[in-house]
C-alpha cells in the first residue's frame, strides 16, 4: 500500500478506537456522568495544548528537512529537544493544575488530577507521531496505531464495566500509554543534552503553531468549557455525541485536502494562480454538492441512528440541537480542506490572524448567550458564528490568491 492509503489508515485506525470509546462511555456511564466525563476531557486537552503549544508539528516539518539517511544525528536531536521541552512544560502544567484544584475550584473537579499523566503522554505520543510523519514511515505509524488502539480497546471495555466514571478517565491514561510505548520501542530515545541552536529554532516554530492551536480550540470546543462551568452535563452529553458525527463527516474532506495540497503548493510557487483559482472554485463546487448530499441525509437518518445507538439520549433536545448543528456541518464541510491549501500557498500566517478573531469572539458570545439565554442561546450563536466564519474564509482566501 502507498503513503496515502497508510496515512488514511491510520487517520481513520486513530478515529475509530477514539469513536469506540466514546461510543462505549456513553452505554455504560448515566447521561450526566457521560457529560461530565467529557468535559473533564475538554479541560485536560486544553492544558495539553500548552504543553505540546506546536512542538510535535515543528517537528514534523524539520523532521522532513532533515529525512535523508546522513541527517539522523539531528532527527535525535530533535527528539531530545522536543522531549526536554514536552516534560519542563508538563510539570509546569501539572504544578498549576494542582494549584488551580486547592485554591480556585476549592477541591471541585478532582478528576482532572488523575488526568495529569496525559499532560505528558498526549503531547510525547504527538512528538513521536511528528516524527514519523515527518520521515514518511505512514505504515509503521499505522501499525503502532492500530496495535495499541485495539490492546487499549480491551482494557477499556473491563475498566469502565468495573469502574464506572473512574474505569472511563483510568482508560484514557493507557490508550496514551500504550501508544507512547510503542513509539519508544520503536525509537528507543533517551533525552540527550538539549541543543540549544535546535532548541530555539524548534521553539520559534512551534510558537506561531502552539498560539493558532490554542485559539482554534477557542474557536471550535471551548463551547464544553462554557456547559460544564454553568452545569449543562447532560447537555453536554448531546452535543458532544453531535459534534463526534461532525468531526466523522469532514475527515474525508480533510483528507482530500492533504492529498490536493502538494498540487496547489507546486503551481503556486510556478506562479500557475490561473490553474490553482480554477482548482480552489471546482474543488469548492464539488464540496458544496457533496456536503449537501451529506447534510440532507444526516437530517433524514439522525433520528433512526439515535433512536437505535443511543437509546437513553434518544430526546427531543437531542434531535433539535442536531437539526441546528446541521448548518454548521455543511459549512465545516464546504470549508474542510480550504486550511490546508492556505498553508500550501504560503497563507499561513493571516490564518492564524483569522482563528485569533474568530477565537476570541466565540469566547465573548459564548459568555454572552449562555448568561442569557442558556443552553439554547449558546449552541444557535455557536453556530452561526463559526457557520459565517467558515464561509468568509473561503472568500477571503480566494481574495489574497494573485490573479494570472
Amino acid at each position: 500500500m502507498g503513503n496515502l492509503t497508510w496515512r488514511t489508515l491510520q487517520v481513520f485506525a486513530r478515529n475509530g478506537f477514539s469513536y469506540a470509546i466514546f461510543y462505549m462511555a456513553s452505554l455504560f456511564l448515566t447521561k450526566e456522568d457521560f457529560g461530565y466525563y467529557n468535559y473533564i476531557l475538554k479541560i485536560a486537552f486544553f492544558v495539553i495544548l500548552f504543553v505540546d503549544f506546536g512542538i510535535s508539528m515543528a517537528v514534523s516539518k524539520f523532521t522532513a528537512e532533515y529525512a535523508p539517511e546522513e541527517n539522523k544525528g539531528k532527527i535525535k536531536s530533535l527528539l531530545s529537544n522536543g522531549i526536554v521541552f514536552i516534560l519542563a512544560l508538563g510539570i509546569m502544567a501539572s504544578i498549576a493544575t494542582v494549584v488551580a484544584y486547592v485554591f480556585i475550584f476549592k477541591g471541585n473537579y478532582n478528576h482532572i488530577l488523575f488526568l495529569i499523566p496525559l499532560f505528558f503522554l498526549v503531547p510525547l505520543s504527538s512528538l513521536f507521531d511528528g516524527v514519523l510523519r515527518g520521515t514518511r514511515q505512514f505504515r509503521m505509524l499505522s501499525l503502532i496505531t492500530l496495535i495499541t488502539g485495539a490492546i487499549s480497546f480491551f482494557f477499556f471495555v473491563v475498566l469502565i464495566k468495573k469502574f464506572a466514571l473512574m474505569g472511563a478517565f483510568y482508560s484514557q491514561n493507557i490508550f496514551y500509554l500504550l501508544m507512547l510505548g510503542g513509539y519508544w520501542l520503536y525509537f528507543r530515545v533517551i533525552p540527550a543534552k538539549p541543543d540549544k541552536k535546535i532548541f530555539i529554532k524548534l521553539t520559534q516554530y512551534a510558537l506561531v503553531i502552539g498560539v493558532t492551536g490554542v485559539f482554534m480550540f477557542l474557536s471550535t470546543q471551548v463551547d464544553v468549557l462554557f456547559l460544564g462551568a454553568f452545569k449543562y452535563y447532560t447537555e453536554i452529553a448531546y452535543y458532544e455525541i453531535i459534534f463526534k458525527f461532525l468531526a466523522f463527516v469532514v475527515m474525508p474532506f480533510t483528507i482530500a485536502g492533504h492529498v490536493i495540497s502538494p498540487d496547489f503548493t507546486n503551481r503556486y510557487v510556478q506562479k500557475n494562480y490561473t490553474w490553482v483559482r480554477l482548482k480552489l472554485k471546482q474543488s469548492v463546487v464539488l464540496s458544496f454538492i457533496a456536503a449537501t448530499a451529506i447534510t440532507v441525509l444526516l437530517y433524514f437518518t439522525f433520528p433512526f441512528i439515535f433512536k437505535t445507538f443511543f437509546i437513553k439520549y434518544n430526546t427531543h433536545d437531542l434531535i433539535r440541537m442536531s437539526h441546528i448543528a446541521l448548518i454548521l456541518f455543511f459549512s465545516n464541510m464546504l470549508n474542510g480542506f480550504i486550511p490546508l491549501l492556505a498553508i500550501a500557498t504560503g497563507h499561513a500566517r493571516w490564518g492564524m490572524y483569522f482563528i485569533i478573531v474568530v477565537g476570541v469572539l466565540n469566547v465573548f458570545f459564548d459568555y454572552i448567550s449562555i448568561v442569557y439565554w442558556g443552553v439554547w442561546g449558546l449552541i444557535i450563536s455557536t453556530v452561526i458564528l463559526k457557520s459565517i466564519a467558515n464561509i468568509l474564509f473561503i472568500g477571503y482566501y480566494y481574495t489574497k490568491l494573485p490573479k494570472a
